[in-house]
């Protein structure tokens, strides 16, 4: 273990985190489990449907990024999702591929049948589910899971139980579920559905669940209040093993958990393992986005196209000065994968911005040019009420006759 696991050559983050007086004691979990659900989860996005070809291209771009475990669809509803399990079996992945299944026999069956390693059986655990949604009683519920994750087990597959809206149910309905079913499952995940929970309430709940059970626990957030990651990583540190997520956060509603914000977080801010391959990130993030047509936010933490770009005359002032350059950004941007930054010029911009956007264009201009060459990027700027592209930065250095300045003619001054 480091030192000081919050700053490397690779990164420097808050010390605090690492500070038992400043952050409650975590679990002693060493490394995570990711249990990717971008082929399910990810695909009920409103707007997003996937082939059975999109869904090999994730799973093997997926796989080649170290997850561990992928859920590939619903083969009780989808012949699609069938021959895309069948096809990533096929491929003999690194990873273990899961089918998620509603609460019944066929389902199972159907993922017996196109040689599913595991299942997830999802399991409604608040009473507006049990009694609202799915118009049955709590005792049914566990009888129903019990019969039917026995079947799965049988037939040697990894059995999952998913509490659907563990956060808007009690310890008191959790518990019952819980007694009367876990010994027909390996692990039980805890599903914030609805996006609802703070981080604390997260901590405290996976902590009361691991006092009920000897079974690991699992996580499964959504994002609605964009809290999927931080409930994530808080029950984590409450000590579950196992971690729900979608590439770029893709999901129902507002999305769940991102795998790359939960990789990194956990890496970085946590110090703990995963076999998560940080440096694929970047490029799974942009295959997922060009298969399924879900685009990236430009400011998508990690990943987004303009997380690394320097257009402030502040950040310019931070990254030119700073001896170790990423100290200007919390991490190295090889570290994830992400291409070099970008020098942008707008009104924000100041001499920093310009020195270095002259270095990266292989140009020289003199320092006393420096305002006359600002006051105009401003004026263009606001113009366009835009940044100013490279070739319009040009124009305006032969606008001011300064463009094809020769180091030799500045060196005789």
């Amino acid at each position: 273990m480091l030192d000081k696991p919050w700053i490397t050559p690779k990164w420097f983050v808050s010390p605090f985190n690492y500070d038992s007086e400043m952050v409650p004691k975590a679990a002693d979990i060493k490394k995570v489990i990711f249990h990717d659900v971008t082929l399910r989860d990810g695909e009920q996005q409103a707007g997003v449907v996937l082939t059975k070809y999109d869904k090999i291209a994730i799973g093997r771009a997926l796989n080649r990024a170290g997850v561990d475990r992928i859920e590939v669809g619903i083969p009780g509803l989808s012949m699609e999702d069938r021959e895309a399990m069948r096809s990533l079996v096929a491929a003999s992945l690194d990873c273990r591929l899961f089918s998620w299944c509603r609460n019944n026999r066929l389902d199972i069956a159907a993922a017996k049948e196109c040689e599913s390693w595991g299942v997830t059986i999802e399991i409604p655990a608040s009473e507006v589910m049990i009694k609202g949604s799915y118009k049955t009683s709590l005792e049914e519920v566990v009888s129903k899971t019990a019969e039917n994750a026995e079947y799965a087990l049988t037939e040697g597959m990894h059995v999952v139980l998913l509490l659907v809206d563990s956060t808007r149910s009690d310890l008191n309905t959790i518990r019952e579920i819980i007694s009367g079913t876990e010994k027909y499952s390996d692990s039980i995940a805890l599903s914030d559905s609805f996006g609802v929970s703070l981080p604390t309430a997260m901590y405290g709940l996976v902590k009361k669940a691991r006092e009920m059970t000897t079974k690991p626990i699992e996580v499964h957030c959504h994002n609605d209040f964009g809290l999927a990651t931080a409930n994530t990583l808080a029950g984590v540190a409450a000590g579950a093993s196992c971690v729900h997520v979608t590439v770029n956060g893709m999901g129902e509603r507002a999305g769940n958990t991102s795998l790359g914000e939960v990789a990194l977080g956990l890496r970085l801010l946590m110090g703990i393992e995963s076999n998560v391959k940080l440096g694929e990130l970047y490029r799974l993030c942009r295959t997922v986005a060009d298969v399924t047509g879900f685009p990236i936010p430009l400011n998508k933490p990690i990943v987004g196209e303009n997380v690394f770009n320097v257009e402030s005359a502040q950040s310019a002032q931070w990254m030119y000065n700073l001896e170790e350059g990423y100290m200007s950004y919390p991490f190295a941007i090889d570290l994830v994968g992400h291409p070099e930054p970008k020098i942008i010029l707008s009104k924000k911009s100041g001499p920093y911005n310009l020195e270095m956007k002259l270095k990266e264009l292989g140009l020289s201009v003199p320092r006393e040019k420096f305002p006359a060459i600002l006051g105009r990027i401003y004026e263009v700027s606001m113009l366009k009420r835009g940044t100013i592209s490279d070739e319009e930065f040009l124009e305006i250095l032969q606008e001011l006759g300064l463009y094809g300045y020769r180091q030799e003619d500045l060196m005789r001054g």
